[in-house]
């Protein structure tokens, strides 16, 4: 049997146990921001579970204080190295590159206060670190507070990803890149599931886990995040509502440069999809490979994309959309079945695939950027229940950004 945790080790086995998106955001952020100040917090967005119940301070701490002695080794910089995506100075830095240890507390309601300050750049690394920890933590306490034994659990999730195998191979045709790290189960169960789904389908295209793709020779897959519009938001709110309503266009344009044609996938729901595409620069949307889709109600976004290409005399059969929002095997046949043919089609699942046991619900946890350059970072997203920021400065960004989005959904991870 394989286990599901090893207790005797550290649960981030090294640096490179990252998502790729991190590593291609961490050059831009060396680029553009290496010394710009900011704040991280964590949130519990399935606030019925008191995580403080099943994990605790002493154990987390541990665990983040082994994270502050990761560094990537000759190893790690030299994989890197053979992307052809990054310049020398930038790899020598984060060779050297060291992360504080995390604030933790216990609130009285019992959840988690996890919260980190600093550079941007000496600070971004630790949010998939966190998720990672936290989640895999939770499952052990929850496992032992409810008497579920390790066995269990393990069996439950080999059937049900036996299930998942027989569905692929019933539908070759589906195609997606594993996005699970953050909120896996465990590193082990990550390793056992994408060993067997590259063995046994034809379907896995690529992981965005860097450790994972290195360990496997697979493609490591990722695009970009939430978190640099957020902070491009920030900084420009010190310029006023037009810089604002620029600062999305103002990622992807540095983003290009930085890039050139690698990685040109936009995220459109930042500050929602309709205001993205109305104010998007043409020459965006024509050099720009698509967008991904990562809140709202999928069909109707991919609808409005492809509207959106036509409009602009672009043939929406050249580009393409990743759906990466909360899929499941249903979904993501529904979605191919719905746009193939009429516009690329790609697929990245999370935690559907790495922390599916079924005796313990997964969380839908996030570590998101709070606060830039002195300011609050806000995130409006296509699905107004994944919003972020405080009261005021959502109604601000609102009508900044024209958002009149009323969709709401309650996030299952």
């Amino acid at each position: 049997m394989v286990m599901l945790w090893n207790k005797d080790t550290s649960i981030i086995r090294s640096a490179l146990e990252t998502d790729v998106y991190k590593i291609l955001m961490l050059y831009y952020i060396w680029t553009y921001y290496p010394y710009l100040k900011v704040k991280w917090a964590f949130k519990n967005r399935k606030v019925d579970i008191p995580l403080g119940k099943f994990i605790s301070e002493d154990a987390l701490k541990e665990q983040l204080q082994a994270v502050t002695a990761l560094r990537f080794s000759d190893a790690d910089i030299e994989y890197l190295r053979s992307w052809e995506m990054f310049s020398e100075p930038f790899l020598k830095k984060l060779q050297n590159i060291r992360l504080d240890m995390p604030h933790v507390s216990k609130r009285d309601d019992g959840q988690l206060v996890i919260e980190v300050s600093g550079t941007w750049f000496e600070t971004t690394l630790s949010e998939i670190y966190i998720l990672a920890i936290v989640a895999e933590l939770y499952l052990r306490g929850r496992a032992q507070v409810e008497g579920i034994s390790e066995g269990a659990l393990y069996d439950e999730g080999v059937r049900r990803l036996e299930q998942k195998i027989e569905f692929l191979n019933a539908h070759p045709i589906l195609k997606f890149a594993l996005f699970g790290l953050r909120r896996r189960a465990s590193g082990p169960w990550e390793d056992f599931l994408t060993e067997q789904l590259l063995t046994k389908t034809q379907s896995v295209t690529g992981t965005s886990n860097v450790y994972l793709a290195k360990q496997f020779k697979v493609t490591p897959i990722g695009t970009n995040a939430h978190e640099l519009p957020m902070a491009e938001y920030a900084v420009s709110r010190h310029m006023g509502p037009v810089a604002v309503r620029q600062s999305p266009y103002e990622v992807l344009r540095k983003w290009e440069r930085l890039y050139g044609h690698k990685a040109l996938i936009m995220l459109s729901d930042t500050f929602g999809t309709d205001a993205f595409l109305r104010d998007l620069p043409s020459d965006i949307a024509v050099k720009w490979q698509g967008h991904r889709q990562d809140s709202g109600d999928a069909v109707l976004i991919g609808e409005k994309i492809i509207a959106d290409y036509e409009r602009r005399s672009i043939d929406p059969s050249e580009k393409r959309i990743l759906f990466t929002d909360g899929l499941d095997l249903e979904r993501m046949l529904k979605l191919h079945e719905t746009f193939a043919g009429r516009i690329g089609v790609g697929f990245g699942i999370g935690t559907f695939i790495s922390n599916d046991l079924g005796l313990i619900p997964a969380l839908s946890i996030v570590m998101k950027l709070v606060e830039a350059a002195g300011n609050e970072t806000v995130k409006l997203s296509d699905n107004i229940a994944k919003a972020m920021g405080s009261k005021d400065e959502v109604a601000l960004a609102k009508k900044i950004f024209g958002y009149t989005n009323r969709f709401t959904q309650a996030t299952t991870y």
